[in-house]
């Protein structure tokens, strides 16, 4: 199916979610200089908005400038199903967008594969140009594993912590990948906002967040970029984890073709390899460094540092009120050889509790 901005379009039904009646009059036909009936859909909040120039939901102006020339223009559908949103983020492979899936009637998140160093786009297209020759080749690369992590999250689609995946496709030269959009709070803005939390709140939120992981490596999955970034807070005591982009199966592709992929202070060394013995336990060091950062509202140090000279200092020395056994659990966590760290996710949840709370194994969480 093609893909088009906004205007005249057909009829597609949508479900009476409270925004469907305004979507079947959005698409049944959209009369760009004049507006009457398009301008009814916020293309921010996707709420009914009316004819006001500025949605009195969200307050968002349709028509200001995009931030960058090569995102989607607001208002672009995809799949005859989708309508683009604003951008909500853009990294060094992809950019996300809020959009609306008028069939589920639904606000979702949609990826679009965008290698910023690989491909170009002028304002107001929508098809992405592929730069020649080698860059070609690396990017039909990376568009599989693109596609691979849509497979990867896809399998953890009944899963309330991770995010969940409803479709992938490739089209206009590159691939989209459409994911629930999540009500919540970055813990990057939240930490960012609030600096840290108390040990009690920390620990439910990295107990939460070891559940996920332990999920994900029972697939026989790395995930290799937990970190604030891409860990959402839903509730007091509930989390999701999403981007898959940089993870690799157990026993997957060979890491020599493997671009490495590091965020420095939640990377451990043998990260920064891209030859050599890497697994789940990855992961169990960029869960601790969450966590450190979580109690004292610091990164802790790039590990390649720390191998040089290990200056990573307790968050008792720095003045945080944390428990002995959380703290030591924290720091073995953190070690820099692998063998020194917990074997799995669950280890070093099952650490985190008291002695008391370990006897008749409770659970910070239902």
């Amino acid at each position: 199916m093609g893909q088009r901005h906004l205007g005249r379009a057909g009829y597609i039904p949508a479900k009476d979610s409270g925004r469907g009646k305004c979507v079947l009059k959005f698409f049944a036909y959209r009369e760009e200089q004049d507006g009457d009936m398009g301008s009814q859909l916020c293309l921010n909040c996707f709420r009914i908005k009316g004819n006001y120039a500025v949605c009195p939901h969200c307050g968002y102006i349709e028509g200001m400038p995009q931030k960058s020339v090569f995102q989607l223009k607001p208002g672009t559908i995809l799949q005859e199903r989708y309508i683009i949103g604003e951008a909500l983020g853009y990294g060094g492979f992809g950019i996300t967008y809020r959009a609306y899936d008028t069939v589920l009637s639904i606000v979702v998140a949609v990826k679009e594969f965008y290698p910023a160093r690989l491909v170009n786009r002028a304002e107001g297209e929508i098809r992405v140009g592929i730069f020649s020759g080698n860059k070609a080749v690396e990017y039909q690369r990376l568009l599989g594993r693109f596609i691979e992590e849509a497979r990867n999250m896809a399998l953890f689609a009944k899963e309330k912590d991770v995010v969940n995946v409803f479709a992938y496709f490739e089209a206009n030269g590159t691939a989209y990948i459409i994911m629930e959009y999540i009500e919540g709070i970055l813990l990057k803005k939240y930490l960012s906002e609030n600096g840290k939390m108390q040990e009690e709140q920390a620990c439910i939120y990295i107990c939460a967040i070891l559940a996920a992981i332990q999920k994900i490596h029972e697939r026989g999955i790395i995930h290799k970029d937990v970190s604030p970034d891409n860990i959402f807070l839903t509730s007091v005591d509930q989390i999701k984890i999403f981007d898959f982009g940089a993870a690799k199966f157990q026993d997957g592709e060979s890491d020599k073709n493997l671009s490495v992929v590091v965020k420095a202070g939640y990377a451990p060394p043998e990260q920064y390899r891209s030859r050599g013995a890497q697994d789940l336990r990855m992961d169990i060091y960029a869960a601790g460094a969450v966590f450190y950062q979580m109690l004292t509202g610091e990164r802790p140090l790039e590990s390649l540092d720390r191998v040089q000279a290990d200056k990573l200092e307790l968050p008792s020395k720095k003045g945080i009120q944390v428990s002995p056994h959380v703290e030591a659990a924290l720091m073995k966590a953190l070690s820099l050889k692998a063998d020194d760290r917990f074997s799995s996710a669950e280890e070093f949840r099952m650490a985190l509790l008291k002695p008391e709370e370990k006897k008749r194994r409770w659970k910070w969480w239902g």
